[in-house]
């Protein structure tokens, strides 16, 4: 091999070594404290983000960066994230932080979920509603079972906008399957670990569903929910609670279980 063709390789060698070493160099990191690692369904807790030098890039995420709240901007050396959770076990945040010269930490913290004094809801039965029993598909004639409502119910609860803020907004947290032509009116998803502070509103909301998309909301709104809560049960706790609309002829039963 030609000599100098030995020495540019060297040199080259070397060169790659250096950078190496020097992007070894960084000493950007970052500390998570929170406030809490046992916590109880939908209690508010929070992680401090503490840095040594300042932060620009921020990601969030409680599923090993799969999905999470990506954030620029600038987060000096310290900032606090807000979360909470309504199901149960061990949850991983994971937090991934650049700085100026996007330069990167990344930290996980484990905190342990337990269920506290939440309620899990099992089922729902609807016993009237807006319109029960007239035609809500008017393409069969009235004396036709097709021509009833299909229905199908959502619960909406409220749930912080993003890690990075502690302000809250009604988010879906259920939608049912569809019962056609009225049928039973009675879902069993005990199953679906639903789980809420009885402290916390939901709201509820009934629609004919027509071809996948709600035809008609059968809670003649608006507005096209009912708010409920529990906290005047807990001293008695039911296993079935009835909620009366009498305006909108709406009634129906929520089941739940309470904790011990």
């Amino acid at each position: 091999m030609n000599k100098n063709i030995i020495i540019l390789l060297i040199i080259q060698l070397f060169i790659g070594c250096s950078s190496d070493d020097n992007s070894s160099k960084s000493t950007f990191s970052i500390d998570l404290v929170p406030s809490a690692t046992n916590v109880v369904i939908d209690q508010a807790f929070t992680v401090t983000i503490n840095a040594n030098e300042s932060i620009k890039y921020l990601w969030v995420s409680t599923d090993n960066f799969a999905t999470g709240d990506y954030a620029i901007q600038n987060f000096g050396t310290s900032f606090t994230l807000n979360l909470n959770f309504d199901t149960l076990g061990q949850k991983t945040i994971s937090v991934r932080a650049k700085n100026q010269n996007n330069e990167v930490s990344e930290k996980q913290i484990v905190i342990n979920v337990t269920r506290g004094n939440a309620i899990k809801i099992l089922g729902v039965q609807v016993v009237s509603f807006y319109g029960i029993n007239t035609v809500y598909d008017p393409e069969f004639p009235a004396s036709n079972p097709e021509s009833l409502a299909d229905l199908k119910f959502g619960f909406a609860k409220q749930s912080l906008d993003s890690y990075l803020s502690n302000i809250y907004s009604w988010r879906i947290w259920y939608q049912s399957t569809v019962i056609p032509n009225q049928g039973t009116m009675t879902w069993d998803f005990s199953n679906a670990n639903l789980y809420i502070d009885p402290s916390k509103n939901l709201r509820f909301g009934l629609a004919d569903i027509d071809n996948g998309i709600a035809g008609a909301d059968l809670l003649n709104g608006p507005p096209d929910y009912r708010e409920i809560n529990f906290s005047n049960f807990v001293n008695t706790k039911p296993s079935s609670i009835t909620y009366t609309f009498p305006e909108i002829n709406l009634e129906f039963k929520v089941f739940v279980e309470w904790a011990n």
